[in-house]
């Protein structure tokens, strides 16, 4: 752990009050332990006294972080009294997108940037959405319009494999894009004494806008996807129109609220357990594709993007509609469609 500016000793007893509010948010709040199989309370047994014989804020930091590790949570985190983000659990870095490949692939593509990590344009003939995060700017409105240019299109790739959140709520408005029917997009379990209310509750998704795209569409997934674009591949896979390809999703939703921990630091906690339309639980599961698809670039030209050429001939299928294959290997799937 880097060392903080904000790094000055203070009264033990500071240390030992902040490892409590820490612990006691997480004991009202968290709803995963009996998932994860952690023992809050041994936790707390076994680290408060590490955080009495701390002598420094970084000290005791590193105590909080160690306490918190066994979750293996991504919406957890500290932040320090500079803003700066000090996590508690870093995923591993597999992933099925290649920024060079990508870029060449989008030369022919007439692509246009609409927001950072946020652009349409065609390839193959269909319309071609990147959607790389769902955080501001990126907005329902920036959305409908990238999604108006494509109304017409026979069909429609939307590419959220390196998408690692934002808003859910602006994730599940877009999906209502797509259906003509309300559907459950999934399900939460919160820890709440309001009475009456029945576990989990299911969200739903209402058809939006004066239209509903529902020609083929194929939607690129991968393990750079996390939160609010599970929420959103686990939507649209039920969707009849709809198949994901790629990867499984990051396998991390957890709708995380942030809290004073004291001496200026902040702390997350996630608030929810979410589950898919098939009420499997998203958290280190993640959401799988219907098509899962080998990231084996070596096997394709260099200059190609191996699941966009996927996507545009699954669509050939599906409509009928093929362009020239490039004189290169075929990328072969390894799994096949699941009902």
């Amino acid at each position: 752990m880097q060392t903080s500016a904000h790094a000055g000793s203070a009264p033990t007893a500071t240390y030992v009050a902040q490892f409590d509010t820490l612990w006691a948010k997480f004991e009202a709040v968290y709803p995963s332990f009996a998932y994860k199989h952690l023992d809050w309370r041994a936790q707390r047994a076994k680290y408060r006294p590490r955080a009495e014989r701390a002598r420094s804020q970084n000290e005791l930091v590193a105590v909080l972080l160690a306490m918190l590790a066994p979750l293996r949570d991504l919406h957890i985190w500290l932040v320090d009294p500079r803003g700066q983000v000090v996590p508690s659990y870093k995923p591993g870095t597999l992933a099925n997108f290649d920024s060079r490949r990508w870029t060449q692939a989008m030369h022919d593509a007439n692509y246009v940037a609409r927001a950072p990590q946020v652009g349409d344009g065609s390839v193959g003939g269909y319309a071609y959405l990147n959607i790389g995060t769902w955080k501001p700017p990126v907005n329902e409105v920036l959305l409908e319009d990238m999604l108006q240019r494509a109304r017409d299109a026979q069909g429609l790739i939307i590419d959220v494999r390196t998408n690692a959140g934002g808003s859910d709520a602006v994730a599940l408005a877009f999906a209502g894009r797509f259906t003509r029917r309300s559907i459950v997009g999934s399900y939460v379990r919160i820890n709440t004494d309001v009475p009456d209310v029945e576990m989990p509750l299911a969200r739903t998704i209402a058809p939006r806008g004066g239209w509903q795209f529902t020609r083929p569409v194929v939607v690129i997934s991968g393990r750079g996807g996390f939160s609010a674009t599970e929420t959103f591949v686990a939507a649209m896979r039920t969707l009849p129109q709809v198949t994901v390809i790629g990867d499984t999703t990051g396998g991390a939703s957890g709708n995380p609220a942030t809290y004073a921990l004291g001496n200026g630091w902040q702390f997350t906690v996630p608030r929810w357990f979410e589950y898919g339309p098939d009420k499997q639980p998203i958290e280190w599961r993640g959401v799988a594709p219907h098509i899962a698809i080998a990231w084996e670039p070596t096997r394709y030209d260099s200059a190609r993007d191996p699941l966009i050429d996927a996507a545009v001939g699954l669509l050939g299928e599906r409509t009928g509609v093929y362009r020239m294959a490039p004189a290169a290997a075929p990328v072969e799937p390894v799994g096949k469609v699941r009902e």
